[in-house]
């Protein structure tokens, strides 16, 4: 082993420790590079970020600050909307069948009336006190609604304008009003069909409700309020009413009296005939002007998914879903303006009618019947294989006579049948001012044989609509004049002013006078010597015709019926017109039979009703003296005590509204007046205010 001296071990250590310092100082060089490097680094992240910032801070600053500043007046804005009242529903007398009951509800903030810095206990006991009050709450329940969470909190509902006028007056910015309104059908299932409804939103959803919507919904209005973010009114803020335009009201041309007189009349004929629904519209001839409308089954508008009738719920409630959904769809549907059926015999009026005003056929004209006619080798039968031999016009109308109306129709010819269905206004809608009117189905003239024609002429092979049925009949009680139907006679605003009148309208000149007249003697004789003497009133000229008709189906037709009446009267000065249906009866096969007590019985009360004098023969003075008793005075006393008074001669009572009879009430008004002449079972009618 080698030996090292001294020096050369000092040595050694003097490089060795210049070694050391010297990688010390290029590792301390590099440290520092990188160091830099990443201070680099960071500095052009932070100048990025600044950047970033100070053009986001531009952006929202300098280009979005119309927009931020809607945005926050929005955000500090409270709009609330104020229901208008719908507009009422009248008949022709103003008494309402469709009204709005509005309800207020009163909110309040919390931190103005309760919870605000500096309001004193004494001032919170005031608040609370004045509030309990105005709306007739306990000052116990007034509290509790401030001591919570909500702001601003409902204090009371149901409450009066005139509560609400001194909440305001009192409270000020302190409160918010709300209005509630619901829509109230005072007289339950009446007019049903007519009315319609409205939904959720008070909107109208079918009948006069959905076609004058708009007249009757009226205009919201608004309340805005500025408020922080608790919902508190701005101590420099001030607000904005905008006051709401309530709906106009309809005044229409029916008469709840009448309207009555029929629902009576249909609930009694549903009883009779066992029919699945019978339907009846009661028009004034003259004017156009539909005093009265039902279908049965009917429903209650204030509960629209049930049938009001017990029976027809409980079988309604046996019903699959999909049945009671087809149910409810027919319930609320109003089949005498949408849908169709084949008339029937009723449309021999028609034939007869465009045969006189063409002269193609004269009072005096001679048709043979032995049962059944051959048309073109198709055999046409006559309703009951009768023989009714030889016979005029009138006569064949009056037996209602299917060969002799085929013979008519075919001597008439396609042309100039079809342009009297025309005239009579079965080819276009009569633009009733009510929803979904249907349509005629009629064959076109190019495409008709003669079998066509003839089976038109006695009312099969087409279908009408109700409305057009009756409107057309009227222009022969109108002196040939067909006039357009109407259930609005005028727009009233809330205080009762008239904002517009819907005047008569006569659409064209149908027939002659002398054809009118002639057809008018023609239907008084079917009712008085013919077929349709179930509508024989004594005392009264009327006048109709009955139609039978099978339900056409799957191509074909089914055994089920459609019967009907169409009646008018008096036949010397028409005023009232009626056209009642009777759907798939099961008691009764023909119209006489089925609807023609109906009209009778809604005819003889209507006639009393408007004041039209009985006018009789000597041989129906003869027969009816021995029924006949004077109609007591029983006005401006009980109830109770008239139907005693009115039982007593042999007269039967109702009520007005309906279901009082058990009940005592004030009689204001009756009908038939006192003094009246009526027949032994005739119903008196009994008002209540």
């Amino acid at each position: 082993m080698a030996q090292y001296s001294d020096k050369q071990i000092e040595e050694y250590l003097k490089k060795k420790k210049k070694r050391e310092e010297k990688r010390t100082r290029r590792r301390s060089v590099t440290v520092d590079q990188k160091n830099r490097q990443r201070l680099s680094v960071v500095f052009a992240l932070i100048m990025i970020v600044m950047v970033y910032l100070i053009f986001k801070d531009a952006w929202w600053q300098v280009v979005r600050a119309d927009d931020l500043q809607v945005k926050a007046t929005e955000m500090q804005t409270v709009d609330t909307s104020l229901d208008p009242v719908r507009g009422n529903i009248y008949d022709s007398n103003m008494k309402a069948l469709a009204q709005t009951v509005t309800e207020y509800q009163l909110y309040g903030y919390t931190n103005e009336l309760y919870r605000a810095d500096g309001i004193s206990q004494s001032e919170k006991k005031e608040n609370v006190r004045k509030l309990a009050e105005i709306t007739g709450k306990d000052q116990a329940d007034i509290e509790k609604a401030l001591k919570g969470k909500e702001n601003p909190v409902l204090l009371a509902d149901g409450l009066k304008q005139s509560q609400i006028k001194k909440a305001n007056k009192e409270f000020g910015n302190s409160i918010v009003v709300k209005t509630k309104v619901t829509r109230s059908y005072p007289n339950g299932a009446f007019a049903a069909q007519l009315l319609g409804g409205v939904n959720s939103d008070n909107n109208g959803l079918m009948g006069l409700e959905y076609e004058y919507n708009s007249t009757l919904s009226g205009v919201k209005g608004r309340v805005i309020r500025n408020t922080d973010s608790q919902g508190n009114p701005l101590a420099t803020s001030s607000s904005k009413y905008y006051a709401t335009k309530d709906g106009d009201s309809l005044v229409t041309s029916i008469d709840e009296v009448i309207q009555h007189y029929v629902e009576d009349a249909l609930a009694q004929g549903m009883k009779d005939t066992e029919a699945e629904s019978i339907s009846c519209i009661v028009m004034n001839p003259r004017t156009g002007d539909i005093l009265a409308m039902a279908s049965t089954p009917n429903y209650n508008p204030n509960d629209p998914y049930r049938p009001s009738s017990d029976d027809d719920y409980n079988s309604f409630k046996n019903l699959s879903t999909k049945e009671q959904s087809d149910y409810l769809s027919r319930m609320w549907t109003n089949s005498i303006v949408s849908g169709v059926y084949e008339p029937g015999s009723t449309f021999k009026l028609i034939t007869a009618s465009a045969a006189l005003d063409t002269g193609s056929a004269t009072m005096n004209s001679r048709y043979y019947c032995d049962g059944a006619i051959n048309v073109d080798g198709t055999m046409l039968h006559c309703w009951n294989n009768s023989h009714h031999g030889l016979q005029d016009i009138k006569e064949a109308v009056g037996n209602s006579c299917n060969p002799a109306l085929a013979k008519v129709a075919l001597d008439l010819g396609a042309v100039k049948l079809y342009r009297y269905i025309d005239l009579f206004g079965f080819n276009q809608k009569t633009n009733v001012d009510l929803p979904g009117e249907g349509t005629a189905i009629i064959k076109n003239t190019k495409n008709m044989n003669n079998v066509d024609l003839a089976t038109t002429g006695y009312g099969q092979g087409i279908a009408v609509t109700p409305l057009q049925l009756l409107t057309a009949v009227n222009s022969l009680g109108n002196d040939g004049v067909l006039m357009k139907p109407k259930v609005v006679q005028k727009i009233v605003d809330k205080k009762g002013k008239t904002v517009k009148n819907f005047p008569d309208v006569a659409v064209r000149q149908v027939v002659a006078k002398e054809t009118a007249d002639k057809m008018r003697d023609i239907m008084e004789y079917y009712v008085s010597d013919a077929g349709g003497t179930s509508a024989y009133i004594p005392g009264y000229r009327v006048g109709g015709k009955t139609g039978t008709a099978n339900i056409a189906e799957n191509g074909g037709y089914s055994e089920d019926r459609v019967t009907s009446f169409v009646a008018m009267a008096p036949m010397d000065d028409p005023q009232i017109s009626v056209l009642v249906l009777v759907r798939k009866p099961s008691k009764g096969e023909f119209g006489a039979a089925t609807a023609g007590p109906i009209v009778k019985n809604i005819l003889e009360k209507t006639l009393v009703y408007k004041g039209v004098e009985r006018k009789y023969n000597s041989r129906e003075e003869a027969a009816l003296s021995k029924s006949e008793v004077t109609v007591p005075d029983v006005t401006n006393t009980d109830s109770q005590e008239a139907l005693k008074k009115i039982q007593a001669v042999g007269l039967n009572v109702k009520s007005v509204p309906a279901g009082q009879e058990k009940t005592s009430f004030s009689v204001v008004d009756q009908y038939p007046k006192a003094g009246t002449k009526a027949v032994k079972g005739t119903t008196v009618y009994l008002y209540s205010k």
